[in-house]
């Protein structure tokens, strides 16, 4: 654990970007112009935040075609997400794993943040801003491990795929702990919003959030129904069953949490979800294109 932690330590920071987007999107007093400013600088980050805002997931009326208008609809909150994602996914664009593998990753990310995204607006979750940037990177422990901690990264796909078992048992087999607590400690080291850090850290356990279980509980069912709706972070790890899940625990909390669901508004959410993701095959499926 103390090397890890070291390891972890040493990890160098995000782009000089994505910090004065994060300076600035917290600055209240910064004038509009200056953040549209930064974004102008990089094309390719104003052109996923045209895609995100195009989303068929958001239900906007009408395209948004100027970055401008694009500010004005997603609010700079979720640009700023939009930002930092980008950041991290070109962080840590070195892998040795099988590119296939970081595709499946990223889709499920992206699809993760989106369904977050649709589970605030459906259940009209209130300070909802971070559910986006919570949901792209709720997994980033896990390419922590893949591009910093290789071997036992390669142990612990190993017994995933030997067990069925689920990546977390997997990890604290394997490491003691799991890619939701290292997720945890870099987001901190890097200064990320202390919602969004709490929100990754109790992404498999909202129950334990004192602070920000509603949006803790949004990620957890987002990260639940991307996979049931087909698409897992990791093809061998334990398939959630629909059936077993609408009758569990974790749905009785979600419940007694404020949003109501059962087995058939899970599987109504599942449908949408899969009808979204075809719609958006060509638009924010190839978001890290």
């Amino acid at each position: 654990m103390d090397n890890l932690i070291q390891k972890i330590e040493q990890i160098p920071t995000i782009p000089i970007v994505s910090q004065r987007v994060m300076e600035i999107s917290g600055d209240d007093e910064a004038p509009f112009k200056d953040f549209v400013a930064i974004i102008e600088k990089d094309q390719s980050l104003a052109s996923k935040i045209l895609r995100v805002a195009n989303s068929a997931f958001y239900g906007f009326s009408s395209r948004v075609s100027s970055l401008e208008h694009a500010l004005v609809i997603l609010g700079i909150n979720e640009v700023k997400s939009i930002a930092l994602g980008c950041s991290l996914y070109n962080f840590f664009s070195h892998s040795e794993s099988d590119a296939s593998e970081r595709t499946r990753f990223w889709k499920h990310a992206i699809i993760c943040s989106q369904v977050a995204k649709l589970l605030g607006i459906h259940f009209n979750t209130r300070n909802g801003d971070s559910l986006f940037l919570a949901g792209l990177i709720h997994d980033i422990g896990k390419l922590v491990l893949d591009q910093y901690f290789h071997e036992e990264f390669l142990q612990i796909l190993e017994y995933v795929s030997l067990t069925k078992t689920t990546f977390s048992k997997a990890e604290k087999k394997i490491l003691g702990t799991t890619h939701c607590q290292i997720a945890a400690k870099l987001l901190k080291q890097w200064r990320f919003p202390e919602e969004v850090i709490i929100q990754v850290l109790y992404h498999h356990g909202p129950w334990h959030d004192k602070n920000h279980r509603a949006n803790s509980t949004m990620i957890y069912l987002a990260n639940v129904l991307t996979k049931l709706a087909g698409y897992p972070s990791h093809p061998e790890e334990k398939q959630i069953d629909l059936h077993e899940f609408a009758n569990s625990s974790e749905v009785d909390f979600i419940t007694k949490t404020g949003f109501d669901l059962d087995y058939e508004r899970i599987k109504r959410l599942i449908i949408n979800i899969q009808e979204y993701i075809l719609m958006e095959d060509d638009n924010v499926m190839r978001l890290f294109d």
